[in-house]
């Protein structure tokens, strides 16, 4: 047998418990001590010819192939219509996060987005999305309610404009909420907008990380307006930011005891706007948040053990390791970890075309503008999962895809070198989902699917 002919493979263990990743087909399974032992001699001695006992373990594992993976393939480029525009109706904020790698939201030169613009911008989308019937809007800021009526004029114009391109147009919203009085609700529910609502959890937390521009808290002021859209729409998420060592059990319990039923939380992003040329703070390796992640692979396990649905529809809504179930369940490969430069982009209030809207006000990252006709996003149409060295090399790769380019530049410099503190952490999402995975059986997994906590894998003839 061909060495060459051994599928690519993660080995590790979990409580003493041997198991096995298949990289390519996103495949997860437990091993006994003599097959850990032949993968280990492989990992060892990787241009070693393998014997034929060797080769019946890997049959059995589904590690054996006709194609070479270590034959290097042609990097496949393509060219995704623009179908998701993040649209920056104001670069400012009336809140000044400690965090906020948009600089207190004015992205370095601040203003407001004049109405031509912003039509423009709706129109240009569509011109963009070409034969796709569906685009996407996302008002964002700054704060973008602080500039409401635009935002209603806008709505209107888009479905205006999309019916009459026989398009479909869907809106979304982030926003810190302190704006957020009947008639926004009103609007918000007309227009069918996702809205997303930052927030930081306990009131020393979201006092300390979210303050208003003066630097009084934001708790007490914010907390009875997200009360009145959880009241109307009890399905709005909360997004929260981690700064140090913060307690993310704390974090989603404060924010599931305030009445969130879907949240997720992230570690906080260095600001490109703000940290100092050339100088480039010290990753976090993301401890707290892997030790949460620990514990929720055991919630995951007890909770179907006993079948108890409710408090897994919640867990799934809380989840840092649901998208790698799926992942392995379902055996999907990402090749992106998101859709900046590909699908989305960001247009900012002068029309200046970005990449997404972190990278708004850094020349280096401006793709173009809605008033001219080029858009120049070639370079990133390449999958870091199989372009980027690190990357291609990282077992994690079809389930990572690189990360998001706005922290690996903050981090490293570079769009396509992530951290090695969020490596490690979606590393350990992997294998925490892999070592559930294997655990469960085909009448848990056949519960799980009928009650919707799981989603099927795709049919190949769905459209």
């Amino acid at each position: 047998m061909d060495k060459n002919n051994v599928m690519p493979f993660h080995l590790f263990t979990h409580h003493g418990i041997p198991y096995v990743i298949n990289i390519e087909n996103m495949q997860a399974s437990s091993v006994d001590e003599i097959s850990r032992q032949v993968l280990e001699n492989i990992q060892a001695a990787p241009e070693a010819l393998l014997t034929s006992g060797t080769e019946e373990v890997l049959k059995k594992l589904g590690l054996i192939s006709s194609v070479d993976y270590k034959l290097k393939k042609a990097e496949k480029k393509e060219c995704f219509p623009i179908t998701d525009m993040t649209l920056l109706l104001t670069q400012s904020c009336n809140l000044k996060c400690v965090y906020c790698y948009g600089d207190s939201g004015k992205y370095g030169t601040g203003g407001n987005m004049e109405e031509k613009t912003a039509y423009r911008a709706v129109d240009w989308l569509i011109e963009q999305s070409e034969r796709m019937k569906n685009i996407y809007i996302e008002f964002l800021g700054g704060e973008p309610f602080l500039i409401f009526p635009l935002m209603k004029a806008v709505a209107e114009y888009a479905k205006k404009r999309a019916l009459e391109a026989e398009k479909k147009v869907s809106f979304r919203c982030t926003t810190n909420a302190t704006l957020l009085e009947e008639e926004q609700i009103a609007f918000i529910k007309e227009h069918n907008i996702s809205v997303t609502i930052s927030f930081d959890g306990p009131k020393e937390v979201q006092d300390a990380q979210r303050p208003f521009a003066n630097g009084k808290g934001s708790y007490d002021y914010t907390l009875p307006k997200i009360k009145k859209v959880l009241e109307a729409l009890p399905m709005t998420p909360a997004h929260a930011v981690i700064v140090g060592n913060t307690d993310p059990k704390q974090i989603k319990d404060t924010l599931q005891e305030i009445g969130f039923k879907k949240l997720s939380i992230v570690p906080a992003s260095n600001s490109l706007l703000t940290v100092e040329a050339g100088r480039i703070k010290a990753a976090t390796d993301n401890e707290n948040l892997i030790h949460e992640l620990e514990q929720e692979a055991e919630d995951w396990i007890t909770l179907i053990q006993s079948r108890d649905s409710e408090a897994l529809m919640n867990l799934k809504a809380t989840s840092g390791l649901y998208g790698a179930l799926i992942s392995l369940l379902n055996n999907i490969k990402r090749r992106y970890a998101c859709g900046a430069g590909r699908g989305l982009v960001s247009v900012c209030v002068s029309g200046d075309v970005y990449l997404c809207h972190r990278f708004v006000g850094i020349d280096e990252y401006k793709l173009g503008n809605i008033f001219g006709k080029q858009l120049n996003r070639e370079k990133y149409l390449s999958s870091p999962a199989t372009s980027n060295e690190i990357c291609s090399a990282c077992f994690a790769r079809y389930y990572c895809a690189g990360g998001c380019k706005h922290d690996n530049v903050g981090w490293s410099g570079s769009v396509s070198v992530p951290s090695k503190g969020m490596c490690r952490m979606r590393c350990r999402e992997l294998e925490l989902a892999a070592s559930i995975i294997v655990r469960l059986k085909r009448d848990d997994i056949d519960f799980l699917l009928e009650r919707q906590i799981f989603t099927p894998k795709p049919c190949l003839f769905d459209f």
